[in-house]
């Protein structure tokens, strides 16, 4: 019997620069394996085969994905098992006490003395590439500003809090079971990635029966709305998962209760989703809160900020994929392993540590 996975990112491309949000992700954990040597893609790939027969095996796992290269994991977390294997180091804070343990890859070297620097102008050629895609991030996110200020000024406050405390009250009843030690877990929704956003929605509530779609624009208090739900949660002593914007990590995406069996998102794009089961609800922000007419009063505007800033993204994304492209590059420059099956032996090896 295959185990149950969840999807998600801890680590984005953001308009704050690269951001993490790892740490909460390893509350409990006891062990820590750490993949080292070999290349980048030596070591994703071992997260990837040992995550596969993790499943195989029964497992209940967490595929934490990498925002750079989506298609491969950078860490997974076995739930039952208390036990977390990453390909990058992880900090004394992050791993709260946790056994850490060092699993080795065997090195391999450059072809050449030539490919050893060529690989060296790649890496700095990532880097400034990745660089320039922050920038682009940091000025969306200045015209994403102005996009939100047209919304503000016209939301209704006084019915938008009205509107998050009936929410609260229909979603989050007081708990009699009240824990002490509240688990709140933070992740990210998606990811700007090389190409373009990508998210986990549907595998992360494919399992919830209650999936609220909030539908709205920006500046119309979907993520004011989502902090009050989660901190309410909180309060009254449920564990939470909380998923932040892959763009704007200080707003909030997603709130999940999985003991109260039910899922409250951002469903507006880049990650919007319609309703496709009987239990969906949308709740529309435009239509409850904000001024009749707002789109249609401020619609020059409106249309000039939304192409400013989609083409801030795209060009983002054209940078991340360039700064991707370099380091594959850099793969192709190392020699070629005798024993191909070296990683999945150390995939072996971390399986009988487990």
């Amino acid at each position: 019997m295959s185990g149950q996975t969840i999807h998600y990112f801890t680590r984005g491309n953001t308009a704050k620069g690269f951001y993490s949000l790892l740490e909460t992700n390893l509350q409990g954990i006891e062990q820590v394996f750490i993949v080292d040597g070999g290349t980048e893609m030596d070591r994703k790939a071992c997260i990837g085969q040992l995550a596969e027969r993790c499943v195989e095996l029964g497992m209940n796992v967490e595929f934490i994905h990498c925002a750079s290269d989506p298609d491969a994991l950078e860490g997974i977390i076995m739930t039952n098992e208390k036990t977390a294997v990453y390909a990058y180091s992880l900090s004394t804070k992050e791993i709260a006490g946790a056994n850490k343990q060092y699993v080795t890859i065997p090195e391999r070297k450059p072809v050449s003395e030539q490919a050893a620097q060529e690989m060296l102008e790649l890496v700095e050629k990532a880097n400034t590439a990745t660089t320039k895609a922050y920038a682009c991030f940091r000025k969306a996110l200045d015209v994403h500003d102005e996009w939100e200020h047209i919304y503000i000024q016209a939301l209704d406050q006084r019915r938008a809090n009205q509107l998050t405390i009936n929410i609260i009250q229909q979603l989050v009843p007081v708990n009699d079971q009240h824990q002490e030690a509240v688990v709140s877990k933070h992740r990210f929704l998606g990811a700007a990635t090389p190409k373009g956003a990508v998210d986990f929605i549907d595998n992360l509530t494919e399992n919830l029966n209650n999936r609220y779609f909030i539908k709205g624009r920006p500046g119309s208090g979907k993520s004011t709305m989502m902090k009050k739900i989660a901190a309410a949660v909180e309060e009254r002593g449920y564990d939470t998962e909380v998923y932040h914007c892959g763009f704007d990590p200080n707003s909030i995406d997603m709130v999940i209760i999985r003991d109260l069996d039910f899922a409250i998102f951002d469903s507006t794009a880049p990650h919007e989703y319609f309703p496709n089961r009987p239990s969906d609800r949308i709740i529309d922000l435009y239509e409850e809160i904000i001024e009749e007419g707002t789109d249609e009063k401020n619609a020059t505007k409106i249309n000039e900020v939304a192409d400013q800033y989609s083409a801030l993204m795209k060009k983002a994304t054209r940078y991340l994929a360039e700064s991707k492209q370099y380091k594959d590059q850099t793969e192709t420059l190392y020699e070629q392993r005798k024993d191909p099956m070296i990683v999945s032996h150390v995939c072996h090896h971390i399986l009988q540590k487990i």
